[in-house]
């Protein structure tokens, strides 16, 4: 794991939730923020209506734009196990480095 070497950058597990709601609505063209429990698969209104594909598609926008402060590292296989909104955000969370995490 990368240290965090004077960047001074630390991220709350609820900033988390807002940076990957916010990565959502942009990457998917969203119109109304989704909460925590809204399922990426169901079709609308009980959820987003996303493929696998789209969500594995998440990778690029979480490691080089979003999370690229904290060093998140994420992988296919744990982006596979997403249902939620809310489990996206806690597996985005368990790819960033202690040394960038407020507890």
């Amino acid at each position: 794991m990368e240290k965090n070497t004077g960047t001074g950058v630390k991220i709350s597990i609820v900033q988390a939730l807002q940076r990957t709601k916010r990565m959502l609505m942009r990457d998917w063209v969203l119109s109304d923020e989704p909460t925590s429990d809204t399922s990426l698969y169901y079709k609308p209104p009980s959820g987003l209506g996303k493929n696998e594909n789209q969500i594995l598609a998440l990778e690029a926008s979480i490691e080089s734009v979003d999370f690229v402060d904290v060093h998140a590292d994420v992988t296919f296989v744990d982006l596979s196990k997403a249902k939620t909104v809310g489990r996206l955000c806690d597996i985005i969370w368990a790819g960033i480095p202690d040394d960038y995490k407020v507890r």
